[in-house]
């Protein structure tokens, strides 16, 4: 009985933990963002609570209420619209620093505010500082369950919330018209768009559900000591914990991510009861109290399911990828070497000079301190910036090698000796963290640096043979020959040297061909393996360079105030280093150490104030200022993911470029406002589609193109696509491999916006209409094979569209071999069974115009036969059809008109009964032929 105890008290707290990972997994298979800042809102929740019930006497369930149904779906919808919703495309680097920008501000603003609001006008809040135990929703008391397992109220009220809570969400996602909504916008959100369904609206709502959950499980917890308590650390540990049984889950099962944080809960009772003195004697105590077991136990588990379970190899196509990989632009390339050094020889000035002559001790040790520093951050511009992977391990390396380094110096060891034997430690951290992890990528790599950060901070740092206990250890500046660092000046110039020149190294490596090769393995590993670049080597070397970079940034910075202890770098302080570089500039090396210094001396500006004579500030003792403008920053950066350095040197270039096109010639000037002349083909198209007008081939048009552009970034691939067609129709397009057909399916239908020209259905202009708002007027695309939602059930996939049962057994009629397979998932079936899966809906309810891409794709002739004939009752029945297909014959025989698109062109356009055989091989081989 005392197990079944043991297991079900560890439980109640389990339940919490699998609130939070229940929410995570919920807002990643919604928007490929993992929300580490998922702590923050249960923080921010349990702290408001504790104000409003425990300082102002609001009634319990009053505050909660307000918290739940206010605070937090507010807070939800907010952070997603101004953030979130901004980064689904954005490097994985983006993401995790926007959602960690979150995790430092919140807590932060939440507490400034209510400070503000309590200096105005003194409500009653409190310090919660002091605060261990507070009062929770339900009055004192407890309850016998079986002999030896008593709880209280509250665990009581938190296990049975937490369980209702998963019951009710798991009900809403798998019965529901919006649940299913949710699942389908996790495995396509472009073509849940086209399926009528807005991503965003269903963003919103997981966002605002995500953070009522976290915003529960902060109340519940409130009454909880120990592991929760009224402290954000502890539930940024919570959240960690969190993040193992998500991972459990593989980021995708809601059910598995629930019963993973309850395991988990379970698990760290067992060991808090059975790994003690009582029952495995000295060796448990000394196993408990020496080792930590009891807090690293799940984040060993944690780092073991990364490994086993491999699941960011699953997961790389569903959105888990790395940095991307376009280089940045050098907007500076215009200028001369002197003027682009110039600004870093003003700013290395504006920084020495004071600091050599005028600036006192205190202030010195704080420049070194920031160059320092700047050297940890230029380890992230190596492992992130060059290699596309987030760690959040420099922490760890920063801590490891100043311990070896005091400790070697402890034990006789001169200093300089020391010193690179601690360097060369951090390489060897570096190295073994690589290890495990290159079967990892993206976000995976940063879960299992997370976990071996928080290991080493449970566990390395704790052994008194390596970090000394508490005390630490002392570090003095090294001496070279008769040259001291001791002396400030001496070693603040030495500091600068090295940073500046290391940071110049860095630069040479970005763009060298080593670098060039890098940037291949990370980007495509096949390629690059084929190619004799090796990924596993790139990856080790990558990790070797950057931990030592930060192992050799750690001793500088211990010893620039003299001691290293275990705790002098905790693991979070990883979150914070990397929303800082990411804000400044990831991928500059300059930009690196111009981040250590706003991260060394921004706190102390703040705190100290300042004086420069006609301007000055007193400073506040405040420092949650400093993290709130931090966190700011970093989610600032979400219109600005390249950095801020970078968007100035961007803003720079526009206006030199402007000023150079403002003092050109006035011919230079019209050929920069027109450098594109228009070319015989395009005047060849509009005359064609002009003719076919005037012919009467064309009667009322539903939907016309008027020189409609668009493509991929900077890629134009439609150049100027004039059009019209009739409604009752049937328009075939004709055209060789990258001609610009499924582009031009993609630009009408709203996935692919236009930079130029007109789109007009029905004689209205839907050019900057969504893809939803189109799919309601009646524009409706089948894309290019397999449109499909592979995760859900061949049911499932025709209720998105068919909500009618009847409609649905229309569509098994037309295609039996789906009936057969209802409940398996989609992505189960052949190429050619999804095929019929994707336009089955579409043959079975009317549209106004339907927009199909290669139907036939991976079909027999006779199913093929079928399609489209189903086309031509489409067209009968009064629905307007854009059919491109790889078959020609079976365009003829369907199709009124017939087109050919010729590098994004529209080369020709005729009756189908007009085109013959040289013109359709015309069409695929790449020649136009225009009568």
């Amino acid at each position: 009985m005392e197990f079944s105890t043991i297991v079900i008290s560890g439980a109640v707290s389990g339940a919490l933990y699998a609130l939070l990972a229940v929410g995570l997994v919920l807002t990643y298979n919604t928007s490929r963002i993992f929300n580490f800042g998922h702590a923050a809102t249960a923080f921010a929740s349990a702290y408001l609570f504790y104000q409003l019930n425990g300082a102002l006497g609001w009634n319990g369930w009053l505050a909660a209420g307000f918290i739940a149904l206010v605070f937090a779906p507010l807070m939800g919808y907010t952070w997603n619209r101004l953030v979130f919703s901004r980064l689904t495309e954005a490097e994985e680097s983006t993401k995790i620093v926007a959602s960690v920008g979150v995790l430092i501000a919140v807590p932060a603003m939440t507490v400034l505010i209510c400070d503000l609001i309590e200096s105005v006008f003194h409500p009653g809040f409190q310090d919660i500082a002091e605060v261990f135990l507070a009062a929770g929703l339900l009055p004192t008391g407890s309850h016998t369950i079986a002999e030896g397992l008593v709880l209280t109220n509250d665990q009581l009220f938190a296990l049975g919330a937490s369980i209702v809570l998963f019951v009710a969400l798991w009900a809403m996602l798998r019965y529901t018209r919006i649940g299913l909504q949710m699942r389908v916008t996790v495995d396509s959100p472009s073509l849940a768009s086209l399926r009528g369904i807005r991503p965003r609206r269903v963003s919103d709502l997981s966002w605002v559900i995500s953070f009522v959950l976290a915003a529960i499980a902060g109340i519940l917890a409130v009454p909880f000591p120990g592991p929760f308590g009224l402290s954000n650390d502890n539930y940024t540990t919570a959240l960690f914990v969190a993040i193992t049984a998500a991972v459990i889950a593989r980021l995708t099962s809601i059910p598995v991510a629930f019963a993973a944080g309850l395991a988990i809960g379970a698990a760290r009772n067992l060991v808090v009861a059975y790994v003690n003195g009582e029952y495995l004697g000295r060796v448990g105590e000394w196993a408990a109290s020496v080792y930590g077991l009891t807090s690293s136990l799940p984040f060993l588990i944690l780092f073991i399911a990364l490994i086993v379970m491999g699941q960011e190899k699953n997961r790389r196509k569903a959105g888990m990828t790395a940095t991307a990989a376009a280089p940045l632009p050098d907007y500076r390339d215009d200028l001369s070497p002197l003027r682009k050094a110039l600004p870093w020889v003003i700013k290395l000035a504006v920084v020495l000079v004071p600091g050599l002559f005028f600036a006192n001790e205190l202030w010195r040790e704080l420049i070194a301190y920031g160059f320092a520093l700047g050297l940890i951050f230029l380890s992230f511009t190596v492992l992130t910036g060059l290699g596309g992977m987030v760690s959040l391990a420099q922490g760890a390396f920063v801590t490891a090698s100043a311990l070896m380094t005091g400790m070697l110096y402890h034990h006789g060891v001169p200093m300089v000796f020391a010193f690179l034997v601690g360097v060369a430690f951090s390489c060897v951290l570096g190295v073994l963290t690589a290890l495990p992890a290159l079967r990892l990528s993206g976000l995976g790599i940063a879960f299992a640096t997370l976990a071996l950060a928080l290991l080493a901070g449970n566990i390395l740092f704790k052994i008194d043979f390596l970090s000394n206990g508490t005390t630490g250890w002392q570090i003095p500046r090294p001496a070279l020959g008769p040259l001291s660092f001791e002396n400030d000046r001496v070693f603040l110039v030495a500091v600068v040297l090295l940073a500046v020149g290391l940071a110049k190294v860095v630069d040479n490596l970005l763009r060298s061909a080593t670098g060039r090769a890098m940037i291949a393995a990370r980007t495509a590993e096949p390629a690059a393996a084929a190619s004799g670049v090796s990924p596993a080597s790139v990856k080790l070397t990558l990790f070797a360079v950057s931990s030592g970079i930060a192992g050799l940034g750690g001793i500088i910075a211990a010893s620039v105030y003299g001691s290293i202890n275990g705790g002098l770098f905790p693991p979070q302080l990883s979150f914070t280093w990397l929303a800082i570089i990411v804000v400044v500039g990831l991928r500059s090396p300059a930009a690196a150490i111009e981040a250590g210094m706003v991260a060394a001396v921004a706190p102390r500006v703040i705190s100290d104030g300042f004086n420069f004579g006609f301007v000055s500030w007193g400073g506040t003792s405040n420092d949650l200022i400093a993290q709130a403008m931090f966190g700011l920053g970093a989610i600032q950066m979400a219109s600005q993911p390249d950095g801020y350095l970078a968007d100035v040197s961007r803003r720079a270039r526009t206006r030199r470029d402007a000023r150079r096109l403002r003092v050109a010639q006035p011919a230079d000037r019209v050929n920069a406002e027109h450098p594109v002349a228009v070319s015989s083909t395009e005047m060849e198209t509009k005359q064609v589609s002009s003719r076919v007008d005037d012919s009467g081939n064309i009667g009322r048009a539903l939907l016309e193109l008027q020189d409609v552009r668009s493509g991929y970034g900077g890629l134009e691939v439609l150049h100027g696509v004039s059009l019209a067609v009739e409604a009752g129709s049937v328009l075939g397009l004709l055209g060789a491999n990258g001609s610009g057909k499924s582009t031009l399916c993609s630009t009408i239908a709203g996935l692919v916006p236009t930079t130029g020209g007109r789109i007009l259905f029905d004689g209205e202009d839907i050019t900057t209409l969504t893809t939803a708002e189109r799919v309601a007027r009646g524009v409706v695309l089948v894309p290019e094979s397999r449109g499909v939602f592979p995760s859900i059930s061949v049911e499932e996939n025709l209720k998105v569209w068919l909500r009618d049962s009847r409609e649905r057994a229309e569509a098994y009629e037309l295609f039996p071999s789906l009936a057969q397979r209802r409940q398996q998932p989609a992505g189960n079936l052949s190429g050619g069974e999804q095929q019929m899966l994707s336009l089955a809906p579409f043959l079975v309810r009317r549209h106004r115009l339907l927009i199909s891409d290669e139907p036939s794709l991976g079909l027999a002739q006779l199913v093929t036969r079928d399609i489209m004939a189903a086309f031509d009752t489409l067209r009968r029945n009064g629905t307007t059809v854009i059919l491109v297909e790889e078959k020609a014959r079976d365009v003829l025989d369907t199709a009124d008109l017939v087109g050919a698109l010729k590098r994004g062109e529209l080369a020709w356009l005729k009756a189908s009964v007009d085109v013959d055989a040289d013109q359709i091989t015309s069409a695929y081989l790449g020649t136009a032929q225009v009568v």
